[in-house]
């Protein structure tokens, strides 16, 4: 099995930058029945996700270059106690992200 910590996180979908905060823009690949009855016209409409201070730091260092547990430290030492427990903290990011489909996980071999 594959930890997570060894995995490199990495961006894949459009967001963009208002006063220091990330805002990702989430698409609904797989709308309910219910949805594409009574919602049609605002399926093809993105969701705006507004990303806190940790949550947008984290997003930048989501560039495929670090792997979760060197995030995890660079956070620690960049929020020092706001952070903590940061490993459980940016777990749940990368997991939430990841099963959105807004980053994708990879290993480097």
């Amino acid at each position: 099995m594959i930890e997570l910590n060894s995995l490199y996180p990495i961006r894949d979908c459009d967001f963009e930058e208002i006063d220091s905060l990330v805002v990702v823009f989430y698409l609904n690949k797989k709308p309910s029945f219910i949805e594409k009855i009574f919602f049609k016209k605002q399926l093809n409409k993105p969701y705006k996700i507004d990303l806190d201070e940790i949550g947008s730091f984290i997003w930048h260092l989501c560039d495929g270059k670090k792997n979760v547990e060197e995030i995890i430290k660079t956070a620690q030492s960049h929020f020092n106690e706001k952070i903590e427990p940061a490993e459980q903290r940016v777990h749940l990011f990368v997991n939430q992200m990841n099963k959105n489909h807004l980053i994708r996980l990879y290993e480097k071999k």
